[in-house]
């Protein structure tokens, strides 16, 4: 029993990592420890809504959440619990009176190179390692193939509908779910943002669903509900602030750029476009 039990759980696992790459929100929610609520139809991969417990406890004013562990202002937090190899030094505070986390976000400043080079990575490295130059070193370098792509040994890559990043290796085998050459690719939401997730604001991303929130947008006392249809039938709500929206409505917000929609449950999403007249 114990071995089907194990099975049962890889096969979720790699479910997991391929509706990240695929539908829109997945990664998102899975970051946050949301369960994906199955279609009534299985018409497809991707889930109509999830089901996020978080969204429904009343949080400590006085207490930081990450990954469903509390945090008080000044308790330690260990690194390695942080999936983002980018944040570092987290602690909770409290700021204007709202617990958030305040973590140094590493910036990688990498002088040019005068020959021709290219940079190398390690897989859970945040910058560079270092770079590798000249024609004959890049040369002898191994390759991987992804995509259509040719990588040399050391460089980085995202495989198409995955959310993942990855480092061509020299032992490379081609799989994703391999520690040694992949690892999910981590937002740290909760991190940033954990003041808006409790407020249910509506995650901002840039031209699609599927990488890391650019922003949140919350409602204001000039917000709108446009009623859309529910073409899906979907019968699980969004929730916008103290506002309950259905599926396909869509809510105004500032930024003319910027459309929000009821589509995922239970928050509203938002995508930002290059141009209005996209």
């Amino acid at each position: 029993m114990k071995s089907v039990f194990c099975l049962v759980m890889l096969s979720l696992s790699s479910a997991y990592a391929d509706i990240a790459g695929e539908c829109d929100m997945a990664g998102f929610y899975l970051e946050l420890g949301c369960t994906p609520l199955p279609q009534a139809d299985n018409t497809t991969i991707c889930p109509d809504a999830f089901d996020c417990p978080d969204l429904r406890i009343n949080p400590d004013p006085n207490t930081c959440y990450y990954r469903g562990v509390s945090y008080k202002p000044g308790a330690p937090f260990p690194q390695n619990v942080v999936k983002n190899p980018c944040t570092k030094n987290c602690g909770c505070s409290i700021i204007n009176g709202v617990p958030q986390f305040t973590c140094a976000v590493v910036d990688c400043v990498e002088a040019e190179d005068a020959e021709e080079c290219i940079r190398t990575y390690e897989v859970d490295s945040c910058c560079s390692s270092g770079p590798v130059c000249g024609k004959d070193a890049i040369a002898s370098l191994k390759t991987c193939e992804i995509d259509g792509v040719m990588y040399k040994e050391g460089q980085a890559f995202q495989p198409v509908n995955t959310k993942k990043t990855c480092v061509c290796t020299a032992e490379w085998n081609g799989r994703y779910d391999d520690p040694a050459s992949c690892r999910d690719l981590d937002c740290a939401v909760e991190i940033h943002y954990q003041d808006m997730i409790f407020s249910k604001c509506a995650p901002v991303f840039f031209g699609n669903q599927l990488g890391c929130p650019i922003s949140f947008v919350c409602p204001t006392e000039e917000t709108k509900v446009i009623h859309g249809q529910n073409i899906r039938g979907i019968s699980s709500q969004c929730f916008y602030g103290n506002m309950t929206v259905n599926v396909g409505d869509t809510v105004t917000v500032a930024e003319k750029c910027t459309k929000c929609v009821c589509n995922v449950p239970p928050y509203i999403s938002c995508i930002m476009k290059g141009s209005c007249d996209d």
